[in-house]
This record gives structure tokens, C-alpha cells and sequence, in this order.
């Protein structure tokens, strides 16, 4: 079975631009972690996961950008980007370093937006 893979393109431009902005952010996030830098994988052990977590994380934050700007998954993006960050906000809550928790909800902010930007 061949799956056609055709990039979102959304019914009006302000969802269009609301899905790459979102995709965007992940694959930032993505390559970001993927670069395993030290302070990265420190990170990632203060918030209680192995240090190679980091890549785990970087491979779902891909996925997440793919599914995104590909026809039809959009929501399976949205639901597994919406996955990824309440975990960091769960392991962030647990260490009480809630400092750090703007990042997961700009994310999540921007995974809302583009849940609804079709709505708008």
C-alpha cells in the first residue's frame, strides 16, 4: 500500500501559517536535542531521565514536525506533540523547577493554535 504525501497546505493562509509555525518549533526542538550537547543531556538528568533521552525525545519532536506539515496527519501530529510536552511539564512539576516551564506551554500554545487555526 503506497501512502501519497502531499505537504498541509491550509483553507486559508493564517493556518497555513499557524501548522509550520508549530512544525517549525519542533523541528527546532528536534535538532536542538539531537545535537546531544552537554548542558542538553544534563538537562535531561536533572529532570530524572537518561542522558540519552535527549534523542529519544529529538526522534518524537521530528515526528511530530513531519506529521504536521503532511496532508492529513496534521491531528495525529498535534496529539503527539501534545504528548511530548505535558511529559516535560509532568517531569518539570515533579522537580519543582518551575522556571522552565515556559517553553512546554509555548509549545503547547502553538500546538492550540494549530489544532484551531482552520477555525479561527
Amino acid at each position: 500500500m503506497c501512502l501519497p504525501m502531499e505537504i498541509f497546505t491550509g483553507t486559508t493562509s493564517l493556518d497555513t501559517v499557524l501548522v509550520w509555525l508549530a512544525a517549525g518549533a519542533f523541528l527546532v526542538g528536534a535538532v536542538a536535542n539531537a545535537s546531544g550537547h552537554p548542558k542538553i543531556r544534563a538537562g535531561f538528568v536533572r529532570l530524572g531521565f537518561p542522558f540519552w533521552w535527549c534523542w529519544v525525545t529529538a526522534a518524537f519532536e521530528l515526528v511530530t514536525a513531519a506529521l504536521l506539515v503532511t496532508a492529513g496527519t496534521r491531528y495525529i501530529g498535534i496529539a503527539l506533540g501534545v504528548c511530548i510536552m505535558l511529559a516535560a511539564i509532568a517531569a518539570i512539576v515533579r522537580i519543582r523547577n518551575y522556571r522552565e516551564l515556559p517553553p512546554p506551554f509555548v509549545f503547547l500554545l502553538l500546538l492550540a493554535l494549530a489544532g484551531v487555526g482552520g477555525q479561527i
